[in-house]
């Protein structure tokens, strides 16, 4: 809008900007209807967090001790999903557990 006003105030003739600033509040108005729609996400408390870890028992121990078998029920458990950048030298790393946002965290080696 500032600009219109701007262009309006250096001596264009404001009919001709009606269509232009029309066509701002349809994509605007597009924009604040589509955001209205987008559920909020909602924050979880640090006492939250640490019982959907303990809920998945001592991943210490388990990640540790590295036995296939458990370490697969645990990457399931969290829907792990890794994938490695070999020209990068990063991995992309995605868990979900069931029920929660999904979450990323990348690294390097």
């Amino acid at each position: 809008m500032r600009r219109f006003q701007d262009a309006i105030a250096a001596g264009i003739d404001p009919s001709a900007l009606v269509e232009a600033i029309n066509e701002a509040q349809e994509k605007r108005a597009a924009a604040q209807a589509e955001l209205s729609g987008v559920p909020k996400r909602v924050g979880r408390s640090a006492a939250e967090i640490h019982a959907m870890i303990d809920s998945l028992g001592d991943v210490r121990k388990v990640i540790r001790r590295a036995d296939p078998d458990e370490l697969q029920r645990l990457y399931e458990a969290l829907n792990v999903e890794i994938v490695y950048n070999a020209t990068g030298r990063m991995l992309d790393a995605s868990i979900r557990p069931v029920g929660r946002d999904k979450a990323s965290v990348r690294g390097g080696t």
